[in-house]
C-alpha cells in the first residue's frame, strides 16, 4: 500500500510543529503591539477574481480546480496581498488607515526538487491608505523589531525601489515588450545584454553607464548620495534617490540605518509593486527570510485607487534558521500524566477534571504496561510531572513524580488545594 504524500508537500513532527506554531504567535505578538489586526481569509477564490491582483509570473503558478457546484473555475490561494485587496475592496466602509496581519499558508507550483514546496507558510503584515514614506518604514521596521526578538541581529534589509525602472522606462520611451525584455536582463544582472539592448537609443553616457551597471549597483548610503549627483540632468532618476535618502532618515529613528544596503539590480517578482521594495537576509543564511514593498495600484484592479504597503515572513525559512542556531528554546511542555493502576479509576477521573478546570493538561495513560515504563514514557514526552495512584492500599493517597528517581506523597485532597 502506498502512504507516501505528494512531492511538492511535507509533514512536519509534533516537535517541529510547535517550534512553526511558537514562531507564529511569536510574531503575531509583535504585529499586535504595534496595532495590526488579524484578518482570516479563505483558503479558496475564484480564479476570474483572484488572477486580477497576481500577475503572469503568479497566475502560472496557480493550482485550479472547478467547483461542482456551478462550473466555475476556483483557485487556491497564490497570494496573501492579492486576497487583501479584494477583501477591502469589496468594503462598503473603508475607514483608513488600515493594519492587518494575517497567518497561513499560499499555494504555488512549482516543479519539486531540492527544497521547492506548494505550500508557503507567511505570515505578514498590510498597512493600506498611507502614501507616506514613513508608512514604508513603518513595515520595515516590524519586520526588524520581529527578528531582533527571536535573538537575530547579524540580518540585513536590501532596498529598492521600483520608481527607478518605471523612471528608465519613460525616458527611454519603452513599450511594454521592450520594457519587459529590459527587466529580465535586469533581474538575470546581465550587463553584456544590456549594452546590447541601449545600442540603439541615442542618450548621452553617464545615462548609458548608469542603466548598462544597474546590476551591479550596490551600496550604502553615501553611495546613493553619488549617485543622485551624478545623474542631476535626469530628475526622475534623482526624485528616486531623493525616497531613499528620505526612507533612510526615517530608519534612523529606528536605529536601523546600518542594517539598510541598496540593491538597485535587484527588481521584485511580482508585478503589482509600485515603488520602495525589500528583502531581508540573514547574513550567514542562503535564503531570505522575508520581503516586502508598496503597491499603490493593486486595490485599483478591484475597486478604488488606495496606496499601500506591506511584507511577509518565510516562516520555514526562518524557522530553518532558528533551529540551525538552537535559537528556539521553548519546549511542548505539558503538565500532568496520570498513571491509575487501580480498577476503578475514580480517582483518575476526578483528579484530572479538577486539574483541567484550573487550567492544566492532563493525559492519562490507557494502555496496559509496567508503571515504571508509563513513567518514562511521560518525561520523554515532555510531561512535568506524573501522578501515580493505587501503589499502596491507601485511597486518597497519590504518588507525584518530578523526574523518574523523585517524588512526593500526597492526599488527594492536599494536593488539589495546593495547586
Amino acid at each position: 500500500m502506498n502512504i507516501d504524500i505528494p512531492k511538492g508537500v511535507q509533514t512536519f513532527n509534533t516537535e517541529e510543529s510547535f517550534q512553526v506554531k511558537y514562531l507564529e504567535n511569536k510574531i503575531a505578538q509583535t504585529f499586535k503591539q504595534w496595532g495590526y489586526d488579524r484578518i482570516l481569509l479563505p483558503t479558496i477564490e475564484y480564479y476570474d477574481v483572484h488572477k486580477k491582483g497576481l500577475g503572469k509570473y503568479l497566475i502560472n503558478k496557480t493550482f485550479r480546480l472547478i467547483d461542482r457546484t456551478d462550473g466555475e473555475i476556483i483557485t487556491l490561494r497564490a497570494d496573501y496581498t492579492s486576497q487583501i485587496a479584494r477583501y477591502i475592496a469589496s468594503l462598503r466602509k473603508k475607514e483608513f488607515p488600515i493594519r492587518y496581519y494575517y497567518s497561513g499558508i499560499i499555494y504555488r507550483y512549482e516543479s519539486p526538487k531540492a527544497d521547492k514546496t506548494w505550500e508557503i507558510r507567511q505570515t505578514g503584515i498590510e498597512l493600506i491608505g498611507s502614501n507616506f514614506l514613513e508608512a514604508d518604514a513603518e513595515v520595515i521596521a516590524i519586520a526588524s523589531n520581529v527578528i531582533h526578538d527571536l535573538g537575530i541581529d547579524n540580518f540585513q534589509i536590501d532596498l529598492n525601489n521600483i520608481k527607478l525602472f518605471n523612471a528608465i522606462k519613460k525616458i527611454l520611451k519603452l513599450d511594454e515588450n521592450r520594457f519587459n525584455k529590459f527587466m529580465e536582463h535586469i533581474k538575470n544582472r546581465e550587463i553584456y545584454y544590456l549594452k546590447g539592448f541601449l545600442r540603439d537609443f541615442d542618450i548621452d553616457e553617464t545615462l548609458k553607464e548608469f542603466i548598462t551597471n544597474i546590476p551591479k549597483l550596490q551600496g550604502d548610503i553615501n553611495f546613493i548620495k553619488q549617485l543622485k549627483n551624478k545623474m542631476s540632468d535626469y530628475p526622475e532618476i534623482q526624485n528616486v534617490f531623493d525616497e531613499f535618502i528620505k526612507i533612510y532618515n526615517i530608519l534612523e529613528h529606528y536605529q536601523l540605518n546600518e542594517k539598510v544596503f541598496f540593491d538597485l539590480g535587484e527588481p521584485k517578482e511580482f508585478s503589482y509593486y509600485t515603488g520602495i521594495v525589500f528583502e531581508i537576509f540573514i547574513k550567514d543564511f542562503k535564503k531570505p527570510i522575508g520581503q516586502g514593498g508598496r503597491y499603490d495600484d493593486l486595490l485599483g484592479k478591484y475597486n478604488g485607487d488606495y496606496p499601500a504597503t506591506g511584507f511577509a515572513f518565510d516562516i520555514l525559512s526562518l524557522w530553518k534558521y532558528l533551529v540551525e542556531k538552537n535559537l528556539i528554546q521553548e519546549k511542548n511542555k505539558k503538565d500532568f500524566y496520570i498513571i491509575d493502576i487501580t480498577q476503578d479509576k475514580d480517582n483518575a477521573y476526578l483528579i484530572a477534571k479538577e486539574l483541567r478546570k484550573k487550567g492544566y493538561s492532563v493525559a492519562r495513560d490507557i494502555t496496559e504496561r509496567e508503571v515504571n515504563e508509563s513513567i518514562k514514557f511521560a518525561f520523554d514526552n515532555g510531561f512535568r510531572q506524573v501522578i501515580v495512584i493505587g501503589i499502596d492500599s491507601i485511597p486518597d493517597s497519590i504518588y507525584i513524580y518530578t523526574d523518574l528517581e523523585h517524588f512526593q506523597k500526597k492526599k488527594i485532597n492536599n494536593f488539589l488545594k495546593e495547586l
